[in-house]
């Protein structure tokens, strides 16, 4: 690090109005990475500001720390972000989501279209603990969004996705 690059100058640029100088420093942060970095972009992912969210996001993306996962999924789920979420669904792609098959799916079924195309590449990419209860959960809001198309975005584009991802796990119910 350069003496004029330091973590405090860092995490100030961070928050910058120059989009540029706080993209930068965002890219740095992942760099660095390390407890000081994690906590702050942590911190970060409670911000209202949705530009600062998502540099959090992408940072704690390349840092691939698994103790981003729960704060960025508090966020996720947080109803004020929910027009404002891919970007951090994307940031979990690297980081353990064996524990939330039935949120992966939730967000597959209601979410904007990147967080649905998102949450697809995670189901496809990892291993899950799951248990029958959740299946028959998953199937119960399938059956509930096929009566229901309007809750889910583009569902008549994305129903042959959904449903492929649907029957690859429910298909554990028949065994």
């Amino acid at each position: 690090m350069q003496p004029d690059q330091t973590l405090a100058a860092i995490k100030t640029n961070f928050f910058s109005p120059d989009s540029a100088v706080a993209m930068a420093a965002a890219d740095k942060l992942g760099e660095i990475g390390g407890d000081e970095v994690l906590n702050f972009l942590i911190q970060v992912l409670k911000s209202s500001n949705a530009s600062q969210r998502n540099s959090a996001a992408l940072a704690l993306r390349e840092i691939g720390d698994n103790r981003a996962a729960e704060p960025l999924w508090q966020e996720i789920l947080n109803p004020q972000n929910r027009n404002q979420r891919a970007t951090m669904v994307y940031a979990l792609e690297r980081l353990d989501c064996s524990q939330k098959l039935p949120e992966l799916f939730d967000l597959l079924f209601y979410g904007s279209y990147e967080a649905q195309m998102y949450a697809g590449t995670i189901l496809d990419e990892q291993v899950f603990e799951f248990s029958e209860a959740d299946l028959h959960t998953i199937q119960s809001k399938w059956d509930d969004l096929r009566k229901r198309p309007e809750k889910c975005v583009d569902f008549e584009l994305r129903k042959d996705d959904i449903q492929h991802f649907v029957e690859g796990f429910v298909s554990y119910l028949n065994n």
